[in-house]
């Protein structure tokens, strides 16, 4: 196989890659960017329980939130956050904290904390504490739609989008410059 061949395949190959890494950035962006355009009601939730097919980092669950619109009850897990990052902390303190400090001001990133040294049972769901049963919050629904809905606030663009858009436009510069050679071939 030539050069010019080689280096025209593999830009080929670097584009389909970046393409299908750029597809599903688009597709989390015009979700998070729909959520807050069409979410303009407000409603009164109540944490119900912890979802357990979303479950942050270890044993860390999202709250599911159960809210009534024109007297159909909806649920929606959250709030949601743009990154979640685990840490073991040495000792045996009353297990686990997070850096959640006031609901009303999330932090985009959620940092949740085990003990190490604690026994297991106390290692339990990290954002029990900050949304435990039966607290209120607020949720923004769709008027048209009021099953699409989110909890307290839409973060920014997650890391995982931020992370496929770069690998996406990583991969077709790589692929622009791989053609550019193959055609000097």
């Amino acid at each position: 196989m030539a050069l010019s061949h080689f280096l025209a395949l593999l830009a080929l190959i670097l584009a389909v890659g970046g393409i299908a890494c750029l597809v599903p950035a688009i597709v989390m962006r015009r979700r998070d960017s729909q959520l807050r355009v069409r979410c303009t009601q407000k409603a009164q939730g109540r944490v119900s329980g912890y979802s357990t097919s979303k479950q942050v980092t270890g044993s860390t669950f999202l709250p599911t939130v159960e809210y009534t619109v024109n007297g159909t009850k909806h649920t929606v897990t959250g709030p949601t956050f743009a990154s979640y990052t685990a840490r073991g902390v040495r000792g045996d303190v009353a297990g686990p904290h997070t850096n959640i400090r006031d609901i009303a001001d999330l932090p985009e990133e959620l940092r949740v904390y085990s003990y190490d040294d604690a026994p297991l049972e106390r290692n339990g769901n990290a954002l029990a504490e900050p949304f435990p049963v039966g607290r209120h919050v607020t949720v923004w629904y769709d008027p048209d739609d009021p099953g699409r809905a989110y909890v307290i606030r839409v973060p920014a663009t997650s890391s995982m989008a931020k992370t496929f858009t770069l690998l996406g436009v990583m991969e077709i510069v790589a692929a622009v410059a791989f053609a550019f050679f193959a055609y000097l071939w």
